[in-house]
């Protein structure tokens, strides 16, 4: 989460002036993030987020997909999965419109980040993230990965520029994943961006998942290997919190066979997604530099699963 546009009270009081809510009573810019606009607001009986969707911004987000968000949040709250509720306006629609950016309003989770992560996290992790692959097997809608392999050649030649060292070293590894790329796995939606800020916990137990506006279909073990990738990883990977994400997920989907096998080539390809997206993240001069992840970190992870191809779990 982020802000980039920059709103006073009356300004506010604008967005939501097609919805039924109490009185404001006090809002602030969430100034964390990168993709969207977020502010936290409270009325006299509630607490919410206002999402400004920045594609012109930060390039992430396409408007045209944002239904497809939508809709898959109101399917998942239906199987009970623990997303917050997407408000609707007084003209029936959850998307609204302001000065020609488009935006949403939800519920605010009552929860905290893992701020340290242990086992325990992961454990109910794996069990949540296994849960939103099996029930959304019945969604019907489909969104192809805006971030898959087939993509990361066009960023690196459109929107990313790279040493000559840099691009032969990823030319490489993109070589080699599409050589090995599985052609048949189970696959469905995934969450596709399941960091721990994306994750919020009450009384050791998940109370809410949010940003699911990256979720698209792809791979089951690719989402697992993200999410290996983002909360077991300490400098090197920690065996014990993948054992207990993987237990988590098995005791809800079981993993199976052929999906182990791949797993280390969905972990060099996940590190290569992200250290790309924050590539070109960090190269965009409309995006602030204290939103600016370092790509080094997923180039490190990279590297490292390049090293050690055998993960024992």
């Amino acid at each position: 989460m982020a802000y980039y546009t920059k709103i006073n009270k009356s300004e506010f009081k604008k967005y939501l002036s097609n919805y039924s809510l109490d009185n404001l009573s006090y809002f602030k810019g969430i100034d964390e993030g990168i993709e969207n606009t977020n502010y936290f607001f409270k009325t006299r009986s509630n607490k919410f987020v206002l999402t400004i969707y920045e594609n012109k911004i930060t390039k992430r987000i396409k408007e045209k997909n944002l239904s497809f968000f939508v809709d898959l949040v109101n399917f998942l709250r239906k199987e009970k999965f623990p997303c917050p509720k997407i408000l609707y306006n007084n003209n029936n629609k959850q998307l609204s419109s302001y000065k020609n950016k488009q935006f949403t309003i939800i519920d605010f989770v009552n929860g905290k980040l893992a701020k340290k992560i242990n086992s325990q996290h992961c454990y109910k992790l794996g069990r949540t993230l296994a849960t939103l692959h099996k029930k959304s097997l019945k969604f019907k809608k489909k969104k192809k990965n805006d971030f898959s392999l087939n993509e990361w050649d066009k960023l690196i030649k459109k929107k990313i520029k790279l040493s000559k060292n840099e691009s032969l070293f990823l030319k490489k590894e993109i070589k080699y994943i599409k050589k090995n790329w599985p052609k048949k796995l189970p696959s469905g939606i995934i969450h596709g961006d399941l960091f721990p800020d994306n994750v919020f916990f009450k009384n050791n137990n998940i109370a809410g998942i949010i940003d699911l506006s990256n979720a698209c279909n792809d791979f089951f073990c690719y989402d697992l290997s993200i999410c290996i990738n983002s909360w077991c990883y300490e400098n090197k990977l920690n065996i014990d919190k993948v054992k207990n994400l993987i237990k988590g997920y098995n005791s809800v989907r079981k993993i199976k066979i052929q999906e182990i096998k791949y797993l280390n080539l969905f972990l060099r390809a996940s590190s290569l997604r992200f250290y790309l997206s924050r590539l070109m993240d960090s190269q965009n001069k409309k995006i602030p530099k204290k939103y600016k992840k370092n790509p080094k970190e997923y180039l490190k992870k990279l590297k490292f699963f390049r090293e050690n191809t055998h993960i024992s779990i």
